[in-house]
């Protein structure tokens, strides 16, 4: 299977984090979008566990990151998923999972679990991540 959806130009997401690292101290006098949008991502997920799923094929590397930046969200992941869908470091990732986020919301239903990757084939993928799934995981 190729990947070929959901993919961003790097220079559009390069506008992004600079428009928003400059709204951030505009608006909260600070700086740190990484530590910033976390939380918010954090604070989204504890609310409704499943809305992981809002992330798609980036919630993988996301959770990478979220992992190693002090939240504990177990160690499933998807290699071959990560490996495509990710940014070059770790706001990056953050900001291409969210952009992900901001368009699923606009076509797709909540809770939604498959994705077209690859529009050639027209097979779609499933995610499922049995940390975030699992009540008892909370």
């Amino acid at each position: 299977m190729k990947f070929t959806e959901y993919l961003f130009d790097a220079d559009v997401i390069s506008d992004i984090i600079h428009e928003r690292k400059k709204n951030l101290v505009a608006n909260r006098g600070f700086s740190n979008l990484l530590a910033f949008g976390l939380g918010v991502i954090a604070e989204r997920l504890g609310k409704d566990r499943l809305r992981y799923r809002d992330y798609g094929p980036y919630w993988w590397a996301l959770k990478d990151v979220m992992n190693a930046n002090g939240y504990r969200l177990g160690d499933q992941s998807d290699p071959l998923i990560k490996n495509v869908y990710h940014g070059d470091n770790d706001i990056e990732t953050m900001i291409m999972a969210d952009e992900f986020r901001t368009e699923y919301l606009k076509s797709q239903m909540i809770h939604s679990n498959q994705f077209m990757l690859d529009s050639e084939s027209g097979e779609f993928w499933t995610i499922f991540d049995i940390d975030m799934e699992s009540p008892a995981r909370k």
